[in-house]
């Protein structure tokens, strides 16, 4: 929605990728108000156009794809952008592997990005060698077995057509599709040489709706997944990131303790979507027309082999 300051700088990457640029564009919109279709318009990509009160992430992804003629459907966001003309050479690579349903793109920070967005990258998409991720032999997936990002993704046009991204769910519909695809056998690859630029700068108030809906999201992918599951999972993070910020961004510590603090709110109560009225859910969510809809059953409860 509204991406048409994005889209010069985005075409003009898509069309210098070598060895050759993508087959098709596909630009799917949620009815935006600055003129998005228009720029779009300027260069041959297909638009769909998806009312924002029909509008999910997973939806929008999934009526891409069905547009789509390619064998392979790559996933990119209107605020990342290629780094290099190798970018998506990178990213398709790894399907030499016939066993590879998907692959994610190393995301590093614009230059205007806070130290907590630059360490949260550094952080989950570390420069290195590629990283395949495949079904633990024993238990239950959790958040930490199935990390995945389709801001910059490729995957198998088959696979998602066959396991599609739920549009039930307000975010994190990637994590969900990655867990479906991990239960089905398939690998999920994590791919640094394929790089975007991506980062957010929140205030402490879309930090706090941010998270109440990644959390909310999450409980619903993962329902085995307690607080105290991510309590511990939190604990880790914040350990190397008080240290990065001390180290690197002393100044920034004040206010680095008010966005913890706008962040955990946010998580802790997001545990709690589900229970919330309607109403107050709808008033702390950053997606406020997801609460506007009836009531769904928000996932497919995962089966354990």
């Amino acid at each position: 929605m509204n991406a048409a300051k994005f889209l010069p700088p985005l075409f003009a990457a898509l069309a210098s990728q070598k060895p050759s640029p993508p087959d098709e564009i596909i630009l799917v919109d949620s009815c935006s108000t600055d003129g998005t279709p228009a720029a779009a318009g300027q260069s041959p990509v297909n638009t769909r156009v998806i009312p924002i009160k029909n509008f999910s992430h997973g939806g929008a992804r999934n009526m891409g794809a069905r547009a789509a003629r390619g064998d392979i459907v790559v996933l990119l966001t209107q605020d990342a952008l290629p780094q290099n003309d190798r970018w998506l050479f990178n990213l398709l690579a790894p399907f030499s592997d016939g066993g590879v349903g998907a692959v994610f793109s190393r995301q590093i920070p614009r230059e205007d990005a806070p130290p907590t967005e630059r360490f949260f990258l550094q952080y989950h998409f570390p420069p290195g060698r590629a990283a395949r991720y495949l079904r633990p032999p024993q238990g239950v997936l959790t958040f930490q077995d199935v990390f995945f990002s389709n801001v910059s993704a490729a995957i198998r046009r088959p696979l998602l057509i066959k396991h599609p991204f739920d549009e039930t769910l307000i975010m994190s519909e990637d994590q969900q599709f990655a867990r479906d695809l991990l239960n089905a056998g398939l690998a999920v690859v994590y791919q640094p040489e394929s790089i975007a630029l991506h980062s957010h700068r929140y205030s402490l108030a879309m930090a706090f709706r941010r998270y109440f809906d990644s959390i909310y999201s999450l409980t619903l992918i993962f329902p085995m997944q307690d607080l105290r599951v991510s309590a511990a999972m939190g604990r880790r993070y914040l350990r190397r990131e008080f240290a990065y910020i001390l180290r690197r961004h002393p100044l920034y510590f004040p206010y680095y303790c008010l966005y913890n603090m706008a962040k955990a709110a946010g998580a802790f109560l997001g545990h709690f979507g589900a229970r919330l009225p309607r109403r107050l859910a709808r008033a702390l969510s950053l997606h406020r027309y997801y609460w506007d809809r009836p009531p769904a059953a928000a996932f497919v409860p995962e089966k354990t082999p």
